[in-house]
């Protein structure tokens, strides 16, 4: 289905109901977040070991600036 389509039928639709759908594509946005979000789920042990590998990697000097790393990570969740 392509944007167009999907703005074709919200035109159709009574403006009494506009409301009611852009709180229902606010819930769908809510329901995608929270799927991207179940991709970090870890065990406490998986959390922990990775936080040592981090910490590892920043005693070598294996690190990046500041900005780079946000930039990445918007990348990533964005």
């Amino acid at each position: 289905m392509s944007y167009e389509t999907v703005v074709e039928q919200v035109r159709t639709l009574p403006e009494d109901c506009l409301e009611d759908l852009s709180k229902y594509m606010q819930f769908l946005l809510y329901q995608y977040s929270l799927n991207k979000m179940n991709n970090l789920t870890e065990t406490d042990e998986e959390f922990n070991a990775k936080m040592q590998n981090g910490y590892d990697d920043m005693l070598a000097g294996r690190v990046k600036p500041l900005n780079k790393a946000f930039t990445d990570i918007r990348r990533r969740f964005s």
